[in-house]
């Protein structure tokens, strides 16, 4: 369920780093994609580029897995491009699934404002027992591009960009996620 068709990555820490900047250049020059592929990374700080990047590339959906989302998720910067998502067409979306979704309101003050200025498109689960096994963090933009974290203890992830088919069997393990979840109200969300 989790297996993805891996191309062979790119070799070294400078040539992640490399791929990172190239895409986070792409996506952030305006382009509507990075350039298609496969890139792997090994540090923390290189899955944030590339979270940026590929959050950069959303037009119409952003569906994200996460254990629990931090400060680091709360940045100014990916506050305004979820914004811009979700401001440029009603029928834009933004999913989250969460294992614990309790410290949303204590840590991520402008996903919570972003909540309530357009509630119809953000929508938050927690799982339930049946999905507590899930323990990579995965988001996928538009059903084209993806970047998972192999496991939320570790920083190396991949990146999938311009990929449907690559991105197609990520996509159904966050629908599993989902269907394994249940809604929260924005009341308990935010904290009300």
């Amino acid at each position: 369920m989790n297996d993805v068709p891996q191309p062979a990555a790119p070799a070294g820490p400078a040539a992640s780093t490399t791929a990172t900047a190239a895409a986070t250049a792409s996506a952030t020059a305006g382009g509507t994609a990075a350039a298609p592929g496969y890139r792997r990374f090994e540090t923390i700080g290189e899955y944030w580029s590339a979270f940026d990047a590929v959050l950069a590339l959303a037009r119409r959906e952003v569906f994200l897995f996460d254990i629990s989302l931090d400060s680091n998720f709360d940045r100014p910067h990916r506050s305004d491009l979820l914004r811009a998502l979700l401001a440029a067409h009603p029928d834009n979306r933004l999913r989250i699934v969460l294992h614990d979704a309790h410290s949303l309101a204590r840590e991520c003050p402008r996903l919570c404002i972003l909540m309530r200025q357009f509630s119809e498109s953000v929508s938050i689960g927690q799982t339930t027992q049946a999905a507590r096994s899930a323990a990579d963090p995965l988001i996928v933009v538009d059903s084209v591009h993806a970047l998972r974290r192999f496991h939320h203890t570790q920083p190396r992830s991949s990146l999938i960009t311009d990929d449907p088919a690559a991105t197609r069997p990520l996509l159904y393990r966050l629908e599993q996620i989902q269907e394994a979840s249940e809604p929260l109200p924005p009341a308990a969300v935010l904290g009300l």
